[in-house]
């Protein structure tokens, strides 16, 4: 069979349910049924694409489909698994990217295909799940999957103008560390810097407004001239003075934020020695650190 001829349904209709469906029906999948414990979400999925149908239950899809792509909370993924009595050879894709596809391991038991489709990619702040598309567009996808469902996932990457890699089991969290890291800790240490601002006496949004320029070309600059040549800081030009007075201020000013200055000035050391930073001077700001992380840290009872 073709693969755009696979029927395939979605169960678990949010932001992610809502913008692979279309992306996948733009590509000219047949996107054909949506199950989702909101009616009204997988209705407005069934208002934009012709043809596909809402069912009442997870078994009333599966019934109807070749693939089912789970795009349900993680926490949930394995028991919409188990409420399904699954097809031999049917194919069914959970979309965690912290998980591998031994969470669907009974649908495994049954005869079904097993498989895992990750897009490491944020879909926050999506005005409309309609406009996921914008955001695939050279995204990487974690594939995981064995026979025809491992090649069409494979595939479905591609022709989504994705990258699609293999992520071993064994380091899917690892993998789903880093995008946690470079997602949504990214935007913690954001507010860290806003909140030092805050101190200053300055308003949230006056804040971002100073900060988010300089964010943005610094992740340019990553991208088109790579980590080390985009470092800046006193940490790379070895200044201990400077970093010394930051933990001062901080301490002073935004307590909470001394911890986390002190977590990325030790992350950026070997970024230090790459620069150039003689062993001194890094024995020094490692000794500053340690210094500051005894000061702020509570006392035993």
């Amino acid at each position: 069979m073709n693969d755009r001829h696979y029927r395939i349904g979605f169960v678990g209709i949010g932001v992610l349910g809502k913008g692979l469906a279309l992306a996948l029906a733009a590509h000219n999948y047949s996107v054909v049924a949506a199950h989702s414990r909101s009616i009204s979400s997988a209705q407005w999925l069934a208002d934009r694409l012709n043809g596909l149908q809402v069912y009442a239950t997870a078994q009333d899809l599966s019934d109807v489909c070749d693939v089912v792509f789970i795009t349900t909370p993680d926490s949930v993924i394995t028991s919409v698994a188990e409420s399904v009595n699954w097809r031999d050879g049917q194919a069914v894709v959970h979309c965690s990217g912290a998980s591998s596809i031994e969470i669907l391991e009974c649908a495994r038991a049954q005869g079904a295909l097993t498989g895992g489709f990750h897009p490491f990619q944020t879909f926050a702040g999506l005005d409309s799940p309609e406009d996921i598309g914008s955001r695939l567009a050279g995204v990487t996808f974690a594939v995981a999957g064995a026979d025809w469902l491992g090649r069409f996932l494979w595939d479905l990457g591609h022709q989504l103008g994705g990258q699609p890699v293999t992520i071993p089991d064994q380091h899917r969290p690892l993998y789903h560390a880093s995008a946690v890291l470079s997602c949504g800790y990214l935007a913690a240490l954001i507010q860290v810097a806003v909140d030092s601002w805050g101190a200053m006496g300055f308003t949230d949004q006056e804040a971002l407004d100073a900060l988010l320029p300089l964010a943005t070309a610094t992740l340019e600059n990553i991208g088109q001239h790579g980590i080390p040549a985009s470092v800046t800081g006193p940490v790379v030009r070895g200044d201990v003075s400077t970093i010394s007075a930051h933990l001062e201020a901080l301490s002073r000013a935004v307590p909470d934020a001394v911890t986390v200055y002190s977590a990325l000035t030790s992350a950026s050391l070997n970024l230090a020695a790459q620069h150039g930073v003689a062993e001194p001077q890094l024995e020094q700001i490692q000794k500053l650190i340690a210094d500051y992380h005894r000061r702020c840290s509570p006392c035993p009872e």
